[in-house]
């Protein structure tokens, strides 16, 4: 455990408790596949946007882009707030499109316009992004815990995927977006907390700004503007597949609410994502260049806040990992249920024996998704590693088939986007240029996504001209 510093275990108990609990109570809801999914679509705006706004403030994204607002600045601001410019965009776009088709899962809608083969290799891609999304989750939990309770990794494994498993597999996803909305408020005020009692060990505004290096506070400069306009291509390119998001739409009892709730969530996040930034800026000032930058977050909590605000914290770090985690786990096992196996195993199989494939596999996803972290632990970067697959081919083909009746006729062409797309991408992902290796991400000459996004743009615009001229659909057959 870190020295000096006084932990309340009542209240961490209590907090655990609470979520357990959310879980059990729901579980009288939870009588098939539907609930445990999209939590019988009947959510309303609120509970959408503070779940909306839960799984995008994150541990990873506390530690992650505190350590990249020690390492970049205000630059670090984009690998987050980007995200929620496209949260706000497919809110009014993308969102109510999807809610009235009356799919659980986007491998679904590729599966109902062009087939088996279609589905799976959407499904593999975007699983590649949600299982990097929860194996970085899952180290954030890992990094406070083993550092500030003095647990070793395995105990910390054990302990934080056992009780968000737990609660997922009661009460699907009426206990995750239960526990979100819970998970929210108390984010908001641990986060915050550590911001002003950070700000008050630097001497506030007028010390903060005799002693802090101007580089910090350029928007464009430490990072580089090509660096900082592939974050913000990566975060409107993933968001407009990412499934554990999306499918809080599908959860929502009409489109109009889906639209509000996910705008509503946007706009909330996108102005708390300043907080990680400036945490790791202020970290930065206060302990110098020494300071190692991934432990930004917890150096200015624990040090800056002291006892006072330290049982919180931990609180804090623990619903913002665990309210990502859970959405994670259970739009995985959705994938793995409703995709795999009652798509192609058994499509014969009970109601009630399919939720209880459903729950095993909540099981299974979490197991899997400890053993990717042992295996890469960069934190944001093992978000993005799948998450620039995913957004360099599933997403813009998910998009021109829900913006555009002519890429619903180009089974061939969606098909040679995604493919293309992906393996572009990851060939430049392991051959391409580096210029830098941060703390928690790699620094690139020219960023993977700003070549697979574009190239897969083109295929698709040029490949559904020629392909619906030449009989569409009907021809491809």
């Amino acid at each position: 455990m870190m020295e000096g510093v006084q932990l309340s275990w009542w209240f961490i108990g209590a907090y655990l408790a609470l979520m357990l609990g959310v879980g059990v109570w729901f579980r009288r809801r939870v009588r098939s596949v539907e609930d445990m999914a999209v939590a019988g679509r009947n959510s309303g705006v609120w509970l959408i946007a503070f779940s909306v706004a839960a799984t995008w403030i994150n541990g990873t994204t506390l530690i992650g882009i505190s350590a990249l607002g020690a390492d970049f600045g205000l630059d670090a601001y984009w690998s987050g707030g980007s995200f929620m410019l496209g949260t706000i965009w497919i809110a009014y776009f993308i969102i109510p499109r999807l809610w009235g088709t009356g799919v659980i899962t986007i491998p679904e809608l590729f599966g109902r316009y062009f087939g088996p083969r279609h589905r799976v290799v959407s499904l593999v891609l975007i699983i590649m992004r949600d299982m990097g999304v929860t194996a970085g989750t899952i180290g954030a939990l890992t990094l406070v815990t083993t550092t500030v309770l003095g647990m070793s990794v395995g105990e910390s494994l054990l302990l934080w995927l056992g009780v968000t498993s737990v609660y997922v597999f009661l009460g699907g996803m009426w206990a995750v977006m239960a526990t979100d909305a819970i998970q929210f408020f108390i984010i908001l005020a641990g986060s915050i907390g550590v911001l002003v009692g950070g700000l008050a060990a630097a001497g506030g505004l007028g010390g903060l700004r005799a002693d802090i290096d101007p580089a910090l506070l350029d928007t464009f400069g430490r990072a580089g503007v090509t660096q900082v306009l592939a974050w913000i291509v990566i975060g409107l390119a993933i968001t407009g597949a990412y499934q554990g998001l999306i499918q809080r739409g599908f959860a929502a009892s009409s489109a109009a609410v889906a639209r509000k709730g996910f705008l509503y969530g946007g706009i909330i996040a996108s102005i708390w994502y300043m907080t990680p930034p400036l945490t790791g800026i202020i970290a930065r000032t206060i302990y110098g260049p020494g300071m190692a930058a991934e432990d930004a977050f917890v150096t200015l909590a624990f040090g800056a806040a002291g006892d006072k605000l330290a049982s919180l914290v931990v609180v804090c770090v623990l619903a913002a990992s665990m309210s990502t985690l859970s959405s994670t786990i259970n739009t995985i096992a959705s994938n793995f249920t409703l995709d795999l196996y009652v798509r192609f195993f058994a499509p014969a199989a009970s109601a009630a024996r399919q939720l209880w494939v459903y729950r095993i596999n909540v099981l299974i996803v979490g197991a899997l998704a400890a053993v990717l972290y042992l295996a890469l632990p960069l934190l944001i970067e093992l978000f993005w590693i799948g998450g620039r697959i995913m957004g360099a081919s599933v997403a813009p083909a998910l998009v021109g088939l829900v913006l555009f009746r002519s890429v619903r006729e180009a089974p061939r062409t969606v098909m040679a986007a995604m493919l293309i797309g992906a393996g572009v991408q990851a060939a430049w992902q392991a051959f391409g240029a580096i210029r830098e290796v941060g703390a928690v991400v790699i620094i690139w000459e020219l960023d993977p996504i700003l070549v697979g996004l574009p190239l897969t743009i083109l295929i698709l615009w040029v490949g559904t001209r020629l392909e619906t001229r030449a009989g569409g659909r009907h021809a491809a057959t």
